[in-house]
């Protein structure tokens, strides 16, 4: 019985926080203008395939550039992380602490991909969303919400969440303004991460982890090693198909290699491709030169 009387307060507050945040997110937006007026902030999106590196890259952006993100406190308020800005996101400090664990971050005012927050405004599932897949008042709804963001933030906005990845299109109309930063790496050393994944997180290489794409019913009948290859394959298609659609000059080609090797002269691409569309990214903090690729196992041969 004690144990249990113990457990009971953390299941009502966040049952209470799910109440709250389902009130906040009306009021989030309601000061906003909404409309197509242009966004204050530019926002840019961090995007490819699991385990490509983009929660490094993520990590580093926030670091060394004076720009909003969601972080771990915005998203236990996922329903106005507007408000949560204008309270405390001058005083956010992001841990110079580039570890993660499958893009998840430890600390208050880490980076966070934030599912809920992005819940708010598309299905989880089927994961993919095409234009026609969803409501135009949700779309405005996201855009109103990262209009209120940005104008608490005052500075330039970088989110990552992978899911993203393969619902760009949505994305792009409600948020023309936004810019793509899409991570590549060895597509084999991708997967046989995503197969470490599924091993530490499902317990099983065989149970499907991570982003979706359209085809996900016809590749769970794959082998593991096959199914890994073409979901990295099929996210990298979709983030492609989409800069052909979007405009190819709102979309920078990174690769996790590369930020690794010389991390100084990844971000200042960024920094020049940001420029380029009138975003400035001003200097925060240094970050370290250089990272060690981050272990991986290569795909055995069939």
């Amino acid at each position: 019985m004690v144990r249990r009387a113990r457990k009971l307060p953390r299941f009502v507050w966040a049952r209470a926080l799910r109440g709250l945040n389902r009130g906040l997110a009306g009021l989030e937006t309601r000061r906003e203008e909404g409309g197509e007026a242009p966004l204050l902030q530019k926002p840019i999106f961090v995007v490819g395939a699991p385990r490509s590196g983009s929660t490094l890259l993520y990590q580093l952006l926030v670091v060394r550039f004076d720009v909003a993100y969601l972080s771990n406190l915005h998203c236990r308020f996922f329903g106005a992380p507007a408000l949560v800005e204008r309270a405390f996101g001058k005083r956010l400090r992001p841990p110079e602490d580039f570890s993660s664990r499958f893009g998840s971050t430890r600390g208050l005012a880490a980076p966070s991909e934030c599912g809920p927050y992005w819940y708010r405004f598309f299905r989880k599932s089927p994961q993919h969303v095409s234009l026609t897949d969803i409501e135009p008042d949700r779309l405005e709804r996201l855009r109103e919400s990262v209009r209120a963001f940005a104008r608490a933030a005052d500075r330039p906005l970088v989110f990552k969440n992978l899911v993203n990845s393969v619902r760009l299109a949505p994305l792009a109309a409600a948020l023309p303004e936004a810019l793509f930063v899409f991570v590549r790496r060895d597509e084999t050393d991708t997967a046989a991460s995503i197969l470490a994944g599924r091993r530490s997180v499902n317990a099983d290489e065989s149970d499907w982890w991570s982003v979706e794409p359209p085809e996900i019913e016809r590749l769970r009948s794959l082998p593991p090693q096959e199914q890994v290859l073409e979901q990295v394959r099929a996210v990298e298609s979709l983030v492609d198909q989409a800069r052909e659609e979007i405009g190819r000059d709102r979309f920078l080609d990174v690769r996790y290699e590369d930020v690794c090797a010389d991390t100084h002269r990844a971000l200042e691409s960024v920094a020049t491709f940001a420029e380029r569309h009138g975003v400035a990214l001003r200097i925060r903090r240094d970050v370290p030169a250089r990272f060690e690729p981050g272990a991986h196992s290569r795909l055995q041969q069939a």
